[in-house]
Formats: structure tokens, sequence, C-alpha cells
């Protein structure tokens, strides 16, 4: 250090000099993500790496005795989660700060399997796994309250096979971080603030992960908030492989965020199902009266063709029965004409030869009549005596003597009187 003109002053070296020694002075532990780590290599001192800070990506230098790399009873690799010792220090010559490392412990997959296997005994003991709390997922959910990030894929593949498939599901959403410090704190108020509002079902989801990543759904508080809940909550988080805490706790497990979607819309699954199922045989009966009526349709137009044709052919053959009549007609009563003109001459010789028969018969009966006729008999010398009645006279006894008569004779007629009689 120098005085000049009544100042102070450092040169670099001894600025650079006296932020290392405040440096070296801070020593804690440290939880980070291994990252740029290059191993051993015998042309270096140490073994240089990076600790991340996965929820922000921010990164500290450090530096490790080989030593102590060898000694470690586990692997350093990049991604890996430890918990380091040291302190901080600067390379003076280019004014970066590092961290000296002196003690590295694992704090991966390892330590946090066993702290989350500790709090699923823990809770377990408390009954809060138990089947027999769990409250029923309602038949048709349409109310539905979602906890989840907004622009996760979990939320597209939820809205996928719910909303989007079926429009009468009514979703209200809350949006959420599904990772980070304060994951934790924004789904138990998420949780707290859908529970009163008689959502049928409260659904939490998020996409697969890391245990890290998934670390806010395998926390106490959440899973006591998930407990104490009225609503019936479906938790469906990570992969098929995962089981976190939260959906131990939960009334209804779902495999991953899809696998949720599909428990919501089961019922609706199964409508549909049924639906298209009757709407299947719908169309076939349908389909089959259809074709049925259109078999008939086509007979009866095969008939109506038929009979069009025959409709047509009618003048035809109304012109050909025409001429057959008037052809027949012309031959019936040309034959009848000639039947009637030998029918007519039979007649008029027979009628001839009766008649003459006839006349013959009627002179023979003429000739017989006039034999037996009075005329004739008077012609032969008798007469016919008439009472004065005018009665013919047959028997003497009927007149008295001195009665007038009238005589009829062959010509002419007598008045007379009987003057006897003789019985």
């Amino acid at each position: 250090m120098k005085n000049i003109a009544g100042k102070n002053v450092y040169t670099v070296s001894e600025v650079n000099s006296l932020a290392r020694q405040t440096l070296e002075g801070l020593t804690f532990w440290v939880e980070g993500e291994i990252s740029s780590f290059r191993g051993l290599n015998n042309h270096y001192r140490y073994l240089y790496f990076d600790l991340k800070d996965p929820g922000t990506g921010y990164k500290l230098p450090c530096i490790l005795e080989p030593e102590i790399f060898t000694s470690l009873g586990f692997q350093l690799a990049d991604g890996g989660k430890i918990l380091a010792l040291g302190n901080l220090t600067l390379w003076e010559k280019e004014a970066k700060f590092q961290m000296y490392l002196f003690k590295i412990e694992d704090f991966g997959e390892g330590y946090l399997l066993a702290q989350l296997e500790e709090l699923k005994r823990k809770l377990e003991s408390k009954g809060y796994f138990n089947l027999e709390i769990k409250k029923s997922l309602p038949a048709y959910p349409t109310n539905i309250a979602v906890i989840s990030s907004k622009v996760s894929d979990a939320w597209q593949d939820f809205k996928k096979h719910t909303i989007d498939k079926f429009g009468v599901i009514n979703v209200t959403f809350f949006d959420v971080m599904v990772q980070g410090q304060k994951c934790v704190t924004l789904l138990c108020q998420a949780i707290k603030k859908a529970d009163p509002l008689n959502f049928d079902v409260i659904v939490l989801i998020r996409g697969g992960g890391s245990i890290e990543d998934l670390a806010a759904y395998n926390d106490e508080q959440v899973a006591e908030t998930i407990y104490r809940a009225k609503t019936p909550i479906l938790v469906g988080v990570g992969h098929e492989k995962d089981v976190t805490i939260a959906q131990l706790v939960a009334d209804i497990a779902a495999s991953t965020p899809t696998d949720a979607a599909k428990i919501i819309s089961s019922d609706f699954l199964l409508l549909d199902e049924k639906l298209s199922s009757i709407a299947q045989k719908m169309a076939l009966a349908v389909t089959n009266r259809l074709t049925g009526s259109a078999q008939q349709l086509d007979l009866l137009f095969q008939k109506l063709s038929y009979f069009v044709k025959r409709h047509r052919e009618i003048p035809k053959a109304l012109v050909h029965i025409r001429q057959s009549l008037s052809h027949l007609q012309k031959t019936i009563i040309l034959g009848k004409k000639q039947r009637l003109l030998v029918l007519q001459s039979s007649l008029k010789s027979k009628w001839v030869f009766i008649l003459q028969e006839n006349s013959n018969s009627l002179n023979n009966l003429r000739t017989r009549l006039d034999l037996l006729s009075p005329q004739n008999i008077l012609k032969r010398g008798y007469s016919i005596a008439y009472s004065p009645a005018g009665k013919i006279i047959k028997d003497a006894d009927l007149i008295a003597i001195g009665s007038k008569l009238k005589v009829k004779l062959a010509r002419g007629e007598l008045s007379s009187k009987v003057l006897g009689k003789k019985i």
C-alpha cells in the first residue's frame, strides 16, 4: 500500500491478496450438482469441477485434492448431487474465486431415497395411506380443479384426454410452479384454495423427472394438506415407475398425467363406447333396412320396367288384336252368312215340305170333317129339329104334342107342329 496525495492506494496484487485472505476465512457446507467434472490429470495439482444450482443454473468453481477424491466411497460424475465442506479462495492472478473442498458427502438419490423411505414410514404409521379413509371419485366428474403448470407437457396431455375430447368437462386451472423452493408453498396454497369450492375432484399433475425434481410431491407439508382436504384428490405425477408420497396419500393415484386424465374420463369413455356401439347397431340396422328397401325398390323397379315395356307394346298389341278381331269378324260373319244361307235354304225346303205335308193332312182332315159335318148329314136327307127355345131336340119325350118346332134341312128351314109322338 502506498500513500499518494494523502490517499491509501493499493495495487491490484494487494487487492487480490486481501480478497483471498478474506474469502479463505469463509468456511461452510454447500449443496450442488456436479458439472464440468474433469477427473484426475497428472498435469494438474487439483481436480477441477463446478457445483451448479439446478434451480438457477448458477455455478461455483471448485478444486479438490486427489487424495480426497480417491478416498471417496462413491464416484463423482456430472449430474451427481453432493454436500461439500470447504472454504472460498481466490486465484490472485486472474482474480477468480473458487471453493477449496476438504470434505464431500453423497447427496444424490441414495440419500434422498433414504429420507423418502423414512417419511413414508412416518406417514404410514399415522394412517395417511389407509385405503378405508380414501374418498371415491364421483361418476362423470364435470367440475374439476387442476393444479399444475400451464406451460407443462403434463397439462397438455391431461387437457388432450379430457376437455378436448369431452366438452362437458369443465376445468378450473390453478397455475403453480411444479419444482423449486416455492413449489411446496404454492401447491399447499392451491389445494387449500380449491378445497372449499365444491369441485368434484382436485387433480395434481406433473411430468416425470429426477427425485430432486419431484421433491415437492414427496414433501410432508404437501402430504398433510392432501390428507386434510375434504374434496377427493387425484394425483398423477411422473412416469409409471415414479411413486410419490402425494400419490400414496391421495384418494386416487394415477401412474402418469395421461393416466389421471383417463381416470377422470373413464365413465365418459365407457358411455362414448356404448353410444358408439348403439350408433353402429343403428347404422347397421339402417343399412340393412336400406339394403332390404333397395332390393324391394329394385324388384319394384324391375316390375315397373316390365310393365312400362308391356305398356309400350300395348298399342302394337291392340292394333294386332284389332286386326285379328277384324279378320276374325269377317271370317265369322262370312261363315255365319254362309251357314245362314244354308240354313235359310234348308229352312225353306223344310218349310215347303212341312207346308205341303200339313196341307195334305189338312185336306184329309177337311174331307173327314166334311164327312162328319151336320151339313153333309143334312144333304143325305137328314134334318135337325129345334124346340121353340132354339135347342136341338134329341128326345121326343121332352116335346109336348101341339108344340111348334123349327126344322132345319140341307137347304132351308121348315116350321111344323107336333101332331103326335112315338116313344
